[in-house]
C-alpha cells in the first residue's frame, strides 16, 4: 500500500489509503504507528470521532503501553452511529476504554454521561478562525453577482449550505415556510448537495422560493457565497456544532436554525440569530417571520454581533485551550 507520510506542524500526519479489503488499512496504520513510537514515544492517543477514529483510538492507545486516550465525538458518530448496528459496537467499545470523551454540544456531555456516569467527559467546542472569512474584493463580487442572479431586491436572501440530507429537514423548513405566508419573501441560495425529493419540491414554484442552487464549492470560494446571503437556515432534526453555523456567522450571516445539538448553545435568541424548536413547524414559521421582519438596520447590528460573538467565543485559541485541558 502506497503510505504517505508528511510533516508539519512538529508532526507528522500519515496517509493510509482505503482498500477493498477492510482489514490492511488499520494494520497498515498500526505498523506505522508501532514503529515511531519505538523511535519518539506518543504520551496521549486521541481519535477525532466517536466510531471508526475512536475505536482505532483506543486500540493504538492500549497497544502502546496503555497510554491515556480521548474519544472526541462530532455528531453523526453519536446521534445516529449508537443507534444502527453495524456501527454501534465501535461506539461502544471507543467510550468504554477512553481515558476521556469530549462532545461539541453540552447536551451530548450529558446523554454520554448518563451511560457512562463513570467517566470523564467534558465539552469540547469547535471553532473558526474569524480571520479567514473576511471579504477579499474578489468575494465581494461574487456576493453581488449571486444577489443578483436571484434578483434579492426587496427580499432577503436565505442560504442552504453543504451535504443537505435527511436530518437537516429542509422540506420541514419550507414547508413552515409556505404555511407562513413567506415565499414571495425570500430568495434561496443552496450550496452543496440536495437529495431528490428535496430538489422536486424547490422546482415546483408553488411550494418553494426562487432559488438558485449550485454544487459543492472550494473552501476559498464560500466566503462571497455566505456573504451573498442575509440569514443561513439549519432546520436540523438533530446536530453536533455545525461548521456552517460557524462559518456564516463569521462572515456575518444571522442563522435560522432549530434547537438541535449546539446551535442552541451558540445562538442568542433574537441578538446573534433566531432559534425554534426542532421539529415543530409553527415555531419554524415564525423564528423565520422574525428574522424577515427586520429592517436593514437592525439586520446590520445583528450582523455585527454575530461576527463578534463567533470571533471570542469560538475561536481557535480557545478549541486548543481546552483541548490541551482534556489531555
Amino acid at each position: 500500500m502506497d503510505v504517505r507520510v508528511e510533516e508539519r506542524d512538529g508532526g507528522s500526519d500519515i496517509f493510509v489509503p482505503h482498500d477493498p479489503e477492510s482489514s490492511l488499512a488499520p494494520n497498515q496504520a498500526w505498523l506505522f504507528v508501532r514503529e515511531r513510537h519505538a523511535r519518539r514515544p506518543y504520551t496521549n492517543v486521541v481519535g477525532f470521532g466517536a466510531s471508526e477514529a475512536g475505536y482505532h483510538a483506543v486500540t493504538f492507545a492500549a497497544w502502546l503501553g496503555a497510554l491515556p486516550s480521548a474519544v472526541l465525538v462530532r455528531g453523526n458518530d453519536f446521534d445516529r452511529d449508537w443507534f444502527v448496528p453495524q456501527r454501534a459496537g465501535l461506539v461502544r467499545e471507543a467510550f468504554e476504554r477512553a481515558t476521556a470523551i469530549g462532545a461539541v454540544t453540552a447536551e451530548k456531555v450529558e446523554r454520554i454521561r448518563a451511560l457512562y456516569p463513570s467517566k470523564r467527559v467534558v465539552w469540547t467546542p469547535n471553532s473558526v478562525d474569524a480571520a479567514r472569512w473576511e471579504l477579499l474584493p474578489g468575494d465581494a463580487a461574487k456576493r453581488d453577482e449571486v444577489r443578483g442572479l436571484l434578483g434579492a431586491n426587496g427580499a432577503r436572501v436565505v442560504g442552504l449550505f453543504g451535504e443537505l440530507k435527511a436530518k437537516k429537514r429542509i422540506p420541514f423548513w419550507l414547508e413552515a415556510v409556505r404555511d407562513r405566508g413567506l415565499l414571495d419573501k425570500i430568495r434561496l441560495l443552496t450550496v452543496g448537495t440536495i437529495d431528490p425529493a428535496t430538489a422536486a419540491i424547490l422546482d415546483d414554484p408553488a411550494v418553494a422560493p426562487r432559488n438558485l442552487r449550485l454544487p459543492f464549492c472550494p473552501p476559498d470560494e464560500l466566503a462571497g457565497l455566505y456573504a451573498a446571503c442575509d440569514f443561513v437556515a439549519l432546520p436540523s432534526m438533530f446536530e453536533g456544532m455545525p461548521n456552517v453555523l460557524l462559518e456564516a456567522m463569521a462572515c456575518g450571516v444571522a442563522p435560522i436554525a432549530s434547537d438541535a445539538g449546539a446551535m442552541a448553545e451558540v445562538i442568542r435568541d433574537g441578538e446573534t440569530g433566531f432559534l425554534f424548536t426542532a421539529e415543530s413547524r409553527d415555531a419554524a414559521g415564525e423564528a423565520t417571520a422574525r428574522a424577515l421582519a427586520l429592517d436593514d438596520g437592525a439586520l446590520a447590528t445583528m450582523s455585527a454581533a454575530v461576527k463578534r460573538q463567533v470571533g471570542t467565543e469560538f475561536s481557535p485559541d480557545r478549541e486548543i485551550e481546552i483541548l490541551l485541558e482534556l489531555l
